[in-house]
């Protein structure tokens, strides 16, 4: 192995359609015959993206924000949420009309269906979740989303054992203080004990800051947010515009 490349799946990856483009599977091919190691770094669960997986051949993730590790197949370390901070946080949302979704690696379940719910997963072209207000009480819970479009203070200041990202309009990633992609990958390289080897990552998100400041080199998307860019090592196309190949070809990895 030569290095290991981490790439963010919305906006990044993954096209305006949340699908994987054939010439982005391409690439990937020809960066694992250089021997550099594809690994997804998201904020989704495994459930909802498995068929990108499928489609890219790529066996390792880092996924729920840094909250579970697979390495070509096989768990590497799982992080999870304590039960009553999360019965406190459903009961909170609720008594704001609001509603919160629990996820796990085999799946997602949420309080409630309303509008802001809709908008959340219609950004991401995913169905809203079926309804299970108490899978928190009955399985390990490793992420929560508050589908809510303002308010995130509130939640901040009832909650500062919980770290809280805006990743969209419509929700907030939630997962224990400390937590983050970063430090799943963190994890990740220290329990497979891997040193030494450049690592480089592809992001457009709030979610990818701390992600780029651990890696040797942050490359954003042409599509990122302003304060992502200003933490890249590269500025690279847009998702819909090669970002990747771009990114990839600067670095030399293809």
């Amino acid at each position: 192995m030569k290095g290991l490349v981490f790439f963010d799946l919305d906006g990044t990856l993954l096209n305006n359609k949340s699908d994987v483009d054939p010439d982005v599977i391409e690439l990937i091919e020809t960066l694992k015959k250089n021997d550099y190691e594809p690994i997804i770094a998201t904020g989704r669960t495994i459930f909802e993206i498995k068929h990108v997986m499928e489609k890219t051949g790529i066996s390792s993730i880092i996924s729920m924000n840094g909250q579970l590790g697979i390495y070509r197949g096989k768990e590497v370390f799982e992080k999870t949420m304590d039960v009553e901070v999360l019965k406190r946080l459903k009961e909170m949302a609720l008594s704001r009309n609001e509603h919160v979704a629990f996820y796990n690696a085999d799946r997602i379940g949420i309080t409630g269906h309303n509008d802001t719910a809709r908008k959340a997963y219609e950004l991401i072209h995913e169905p809203v979740p079926g309804i299970d207000g108490s899978m928190y009480e009955k399985e390990k819970i490793n992420m929560v989303l508050v589908l809510s479009e303002t308010g995130d203070k509130g939640y901040m200041e009832a909650f500062p054992e919980l770290s809280f990202i805006r990743n969209g309009p419509a929700s907030i990633d939630i997962i224990p203080k400390g937590g983050s992609k970063a430090a799943g990958i963190k994890t990740f390289l220290e329990t497979l004990k891997i040193s030494g080897l450049p690592t480089y990552a592809f992001g457009d998100g709030l979610n990818d800051i701390e992600m780029f400041e651990l890696v040797d080199y942050g490359i954003a998307m042409g599509n990122a947010r302003e304060a992502l860019k200003e933490k890249a090592s590269y500025v690279t196309e847009t998702n819909m515009n090669n970002g990747i190949e771009q990114g990839l070809k600067h670095y030399h990895l293809i």
